[in-house]
């Protein structure tokens, strides 16, 4: 997205450090090598086939990957022991799933390798739908305790401004990197935060 959007962007998926995001993401995958070091990425080394994607407790207590449907629109999930809070008054996201959000960032931020033609109608609807998705994680969170209604009033508006900011017309009409960002996110396998890293307009 345009940089004041990425910002946007990439501060709702900071603070909420959570899944929704990933819905048409990579899976992100979390491995030890042989010298005990852990290691995250959207794919798991030739050596570490039988790496899973790292999953999540969501609030029923069910467990839900970067990808699946039990994870669409989740938020942190209650672990075991009593809830811990911030200063700010926010429950503290449990160590496993802080874990996953800094892997999830690390991983929206990769686009697939394999390009796809320029569609503009995919585009847009992708941006469209990620914007979203951004949002009700994020309202589920203040909802949940996650996320303070006023960290939300004050990220909310800059994404629904950056989301406006594309359209079919738009993208029909785009040249350069701008035209590439749309390329890139014709693709269902990219978010706006890798395809705007790549492609700064």
């Amino acid at each position: 997205m345009r940089k004041r959007g990425g910002v946007a962007v990439a501060a709702m998926v900071l603070v909420l450090g959570v899944v929704g995001t990933a819905a048409q993401a990579q899976p992100v995958y979390k491995w030890v090598d042989a010298d005990g070091k852990t290691h995250y990425g959207s794919q798991p080394p030739p050596a570490k086939q039988d790496a899973e994607p790292m999953k999540l407790h969501n609030h029923n207590g069910t467990s839900g990957g970067a990808g699946s449907a039990s994870s669409k629109g989740g938020t942190a999930g209650k672990t075991a022991g009593a809830t811990e809070y911030n200063p700010d008054g926010t429950k503290k996201i449990p160590k496993d799933v802080a874990e996953f959000g800094e892997a999830l960032k690390g991983s929206l931020g990769k686009v697939d390798s394999k390009q796809v033609p320029l569609n503009c109608a995919a585009a847009v609807d992708n941006v469209h739908y990620q914007a979203d998705q951004m949002l009700q994680v994020g309202q589920k969170n203040v909802r949940d305790g996650y996320m303070t209604q006023a960290a939300f009033d004050a990220t909310a508006p800059k994404i629904r401004e950056a989301k406006g900011k594309y359209s079919v017309s738009d993208c029909q009409g785009a040249s350069g990197n701008k035209k590439s960002f749309y390329q890139c996110m014709s693709s269902s396998n990219n978010h706006v935060m890798g395809c705007d890293k790549q492609f700064k307009h």
